[in-house]
């Protein structure tokens, strides 16, 4: 019985370890897993109440997360996926040249090849990357709230 609670338990932190990845749907994973949960050990801990709960924060975290992101990112010319690799790749670019170079070289190199062109826009890749972390804010909250009523209400209900 502790096996699987704590395997439960791995997989839905999993699932919201996917919460904060936009493809990925991390609250579907932990709806699943506590509706498995519930039907493998008894039908009667998994209440109406419960499951109605954990499905409304699965559609607010999945289809109003993903709109929120769509509507709050819409009014900016670069695309979420420039946002986010531009940002990504630059900052390893800065790693990796001061690590070849040394800091001063490798910062000095980055900013003439690469600044010129980044600079221009950070200020627009700054406002969508914080809008897309909002975003991956909620649908974390919204995976954190459905683990802890599964916890509470029924894998340790008296």
């Amino acid at each position: 019985m502790l096996i699987l609670k704590f395997s439960a338990l791995f997989i839905m932190f999993i699932g919201l370890a996917c919460t904060l990845a936009p493809r990925l749907y991390g609250t579907v994973i932990i709806l699943v897993v506590a509706a498995g949960y519930g039907i493998f050990i008894n039908l009667n801990i998994f209440q109406s109440w419960i499951g109605f709960v954990l499905l409304l924060l699965t559609l607010l975290s999945e289809v109003g997360a993903r709109g929120l992101r769509i509507l709050t990112t819409r009014p900016y010319r670069v695309s979420r996926r420039y946002s986010i690799d531009t940002s990504v790749c630059n900052l390893a670019g800065i790693i990796i040249a001061s690590a070849l170079l040394g800091s001063f070289v490798g910062a000095t190199i980055w900013e003439i090849v690469v600044g010129k062109t980044l600079l221009a826009r950070l200020d627009m890749i700054g406002k969508i990357l914080i809008r897309l972390i909002l975003t991956a804010g909620v649908r974390l909250i919204c995976g954190l709230l459905m683990i802890i009523i599964i916890v509470k209400y029924m894998m340790y209900t008296l």
